[in-house]
């Protein structure tokens, strides 16, 4: 049920941005965060993930095959949070979209010290298999407990 909601999500999320829509996407706040995560934050293997991947597309799993759901996989739900924000765009500079960043924001985290963790996911399309190209991880600390700074250095 769950893998359903998903594949309806990122079907929706996908045909239902046109022009206007991605322009206005590109003035969320969040995107005005990627550069941060990008420079700053932490930099997360891709061989396992690319590995799963290509191995639920043999098998045929769903969630491979979208960029969508391949980075909500990869940023997971290690850290429960109250809101979370998933971004997706095209880099791929036509209608055909075979390059795409997704950027998650999961923000009042139920940690002692993180405040908000955001993930940025850079992937290309290989032939019919999406491939992780890129994976930085971030975040901001609570209060009192270090850096306010989205950056990969550690909180108190």
């Amino acid at each position: 049920m769950r893998l359903n909601f998903l594949l309806i999500l990122t079907s929706f999320l996908i045909f239902s941005c046109g022009q206007n829509d991605s322009q206005k996407n590109d003035k969320d706040p969040l995107w005005g965060l990627e550069q941060q995560v990008f420079e700053n934050g932490e930099n997360i293997d891709i061989v396992e993930i690319n590995k799963s991947i290509e191995k639920a597309t043999t098998m045929r799993l769903s969630w491979a095959y979208s960029p969508i759901t391949i980075a909500i996989r990869v940023a997971g739900q290690q850290m429960i949070s109250p809101e979370v924000k998933i971004l997706a765009k095209s880099k791929s500079g036509n209608e055909l979209i075979t390059h795409a960043v997704v950027m998650i924001e999961k923000k009042n985290l139920q940690d002692d010290s993180i405040n908000d963790q955001y993930y940025r996911i850079e992937l290309k399309l290989g032939g019919s298999i999406w491939q992780v190209m890129d994976i930085k991880k971030a975040w901001t600390c609570k209060a009192n407990r270090g850096h306010s700074e989205v950056n990969a250095q550690l909180c108190k």
